[in-house]
């Protein structure tokens, strides 16, 4: 409940809690509720990345032993399509690893963003509660006032009487 006050000009106004505070404290909530969405978007990109060179790396392996168990009589082409095929594996275990690299500095960046998302939250709210505070101090205080006039009204009526 907004309480009037006079100011020094002499017009009536009435103070009650600041919107912005709150309206900031919103828009600091929104980021980190976005930042927690791309974070775990960013993990299961991550995960994804790490299955895959899981099963990059057992597919490399088998081939890899396959080839060592195969006859060694196999022709020249059999050959080089099995070494094109290992150095593909490879290249591809290259990217992959760039990739996880990658996607963990993202994860770092957004951790960092989350902890100023999360700073920038409390000092809004820190800003929101000072502001609802003063204003119950300044109603407090008037109220206060209040009552002390009109006891002061009371006890000068009853020293009249």
């Amino acid at each position: 409940m907004p309480h009037r006050y006079a100011r020094i000009d002499g017009t009536v106004s009435t103070m009650k809690v600041r919107a912005c505070w709150s309206a900031l404290e919103g828009r600091a909530e929104q980021k980190i509720t976005k930042l927690r969405a791309d974070t775990a978007q960013a993990q299961n990109l991550l995960d994804s990345l790490v299955a895959s060179q899981q099963r990059l790396e057992q597919l490399y392996e088998e081939y890899h032993a396959k080839a060592a168990a195969a006859d060694t009589s196999k022709g020249m082409s059999d050959a080089m399509n099995q070494r094109q095929f290992m150095s593909q594996l490879l290249t591809l275990r290259e990217r992959v690893e760039r990739d996880i690299n990658t996607s963990k500095l993202h994860l770092q960046t957004l951790a960092h963003q989350m902890v100023l998302a999360e700073a920038e939250r409390l000092k809004m709210k820190t800003l929101t509660e000072n502001d609802r505070l003063a204003v119950q101090k300044y109603t407090n205080q008037r109220e206060q006032k209040s009552m002390d006039e009109l006891g002061m009204l009371q006890f000068n009526q009853a020293r009249a009487a």
